[in-house]
């Protein structure tokens, strides 16, 4: 079964729940695991892919955008994520239909009350549906 996992910042603004992102992205792809970035749509999956080739300027993550390149990590957005089904990192306010086909979701919270708001309504989603779900609080 598909585990979930929320993590929560209390930091409020632009680019928290992308860098949260970043984050958890590196830490799985240097586990060797791939993982499957879920855009709003194509402007955000490209404005995401030029956030990551800049920050931070400690680190690089192997990324790329769907149906561009091949990647540890990939940003995408619609109804398919083609052949993923690994760890899924979930950037809209919304359950994507096909989350229950990977092995992990990540699900980025904000401290941006929209966005606790909407991480409320995926949380009773995935946990009115029986998936296995953990919070954990971040800086």
């Amino acid at each position: 079964m598909t585990e979930v996992t929320f993590y929560l910042s209390n930091k409020a603004g632009d680019g928290v729940r992308q860098a949260l992102a970043w984050r958890i992205a590196d830490k799985a792809q240097k586990q060797g695991r791939l993982v499957y970035i879920h855009c709003r749509d194509a402007d955000h999956a490209r404005q995401l892919d030029d956030q990551f080739w800049q920050a931070p300027a400690t680190g690089f993550l192997p990324h790329a955008i769907q149906q561009e390149g091949q990647a540890p990590v990939i940003l995408g957005h619609g109804g398919d994520p083609g052949d993923h089904h690994d760890v899924l990192i979930n950037l809209t306010d919304q359950v994507p239909d096909f989350a229950s086909r990977f092995q992990r979701v990540a699900e980025m919270i904000s401290g941006a009350e929209n966005e606790r708001q909407a991480g409320r309504e995926r949380f009773r989603f995935y946990r009115e549906r029986g998936f296995p779900v953990t919070t954990h609080e971040l800086g």
